[in-house]
């Protein structure tokens, strides 16, 4: 596949949930320092990529989410900013493309991917994603994650204990939250995101009951002091993790109220007295509940 008609491909998977601008060409990967040893990579300038998280370890790094396959480069120059160590495993908080194709690059390379049992089954099929016709065609081999679990996995690394959770059914059904215990920090994956109003894969798993639960799940394991790693933006704290959870949970319950009561849309809509700033509307969300509740 040449770069031009690979580059073509990638915007087109994410039209339907996110903006694009730019090129590959002028994507920054900018590092940000997070706790004690834990990083965080951004991408910046170009099509929308999911945050990197890394862990330095005394004998390598753990990095969460490892973007395109195409910014392969620009990764591995990020990383260097931060250590000279070797990747030592990659963790893939979800299925979707922009922070999972990098697994094509570094699967190459033999390094171990992390995830849950249901990112390495949709990795392994051709899947379409909701709201969209795109079909996201099956990894290969080397890029599919060679260690799952199910519901809960501890790694010890130096001095740290990393928490994998897989509370059920959310953004996919193969989110995982991952915790790390001792540096109280969390990357959420996109179970959290900062852009507006989250994208629900109803197509592979995603639920928005689900969804909340698993706010609340990333809550409870949060205090006052807690650095929240969200799929897309900046580090976050508990206080904004409750406030994206109650704006979430308002057009739910009203949602569902209303679609109960046989309400027209607009009447739904007209009720909820919150709001996301973003690309996609409030209509675009209410619609979507309607279609997890007469669906799933």
């Amino acid at each position: 596949m040449s770069r031009l008609l690979y580059i073509l491909c990638l915007l087109l998977s994410f039209q339907f949930s996110y903006s694009q601008s730019g090129s590959f060409d002028d994507v920054i990967e900018e590092v940000s320092f997070v706790s004690d040893n834990i990083y965080m990579i951004a991408s910046v300038g170009g099509p929308i990529a999911g945050n990197i998280g890394v862990f330095v370890s005394d004998d390598g790094l753990i990095v969460i989410d490892d973007q395109y396959e195409i910014n392969e480069e620009k990764i591995l120059n990020a990383l260097s900013e931060i250590s000279n160590l070797p990747i030592k495993l990659i963790i893939n908080t979800h299925f979707h493309h922009d922070h999972s194709d990098g697994n094509k690059a570094f699967g190459k390379l033999n390094i171990p991917i992390y995830a849950h049992k249901n990112v390495r089954k949709r990795l392994s099929r051709n899947s379409v994603l909701y709201g969209s016709n795109r079909l996201i065609e099956k990894y290969p081999n080397e890029a599919l994650p060679s260690l799952t679990y199910s519901s809960l996995m501890s790694l010890y690394e130096s001095d740290e204990e990393i928490q994998l959770y897989n509370f059920g059914k959310g953004h996919t059904d193969g989110d995982t939250v991952i915790f790390f215990k001792n540096s109280n920090v969390i990357h959420a994956g996109d179970t959290f995101v900062t852009y507006g109003y989250p994208y629900i894969d109803l197509n592979n798993g995603g639920s928005f009951e689900g969804f909340l639960n698993i706010l609340n799940m990333i809550i409870s394991l949060s205090d006052s002091d807690t650095k929240i790693i969200p799929g897309h933006g900046p580090i976050c704290d508990i206080n904004d993790v409750i406030k994206f959870r109650d704006i979430v949970r308002e057009h739910f319950n009203k949602t569902v109220q209303g679609y109960k009561n046989g309400d027209s849309v607009n009447d739904i809509i007209s009720s909820i007295e919150s709001s996301f700033e973003g690309e996609r509307t409030k209509e675009d969300f209410v619609k979507a509940i309607i279609f997890d509740l007469e669906n799933n």
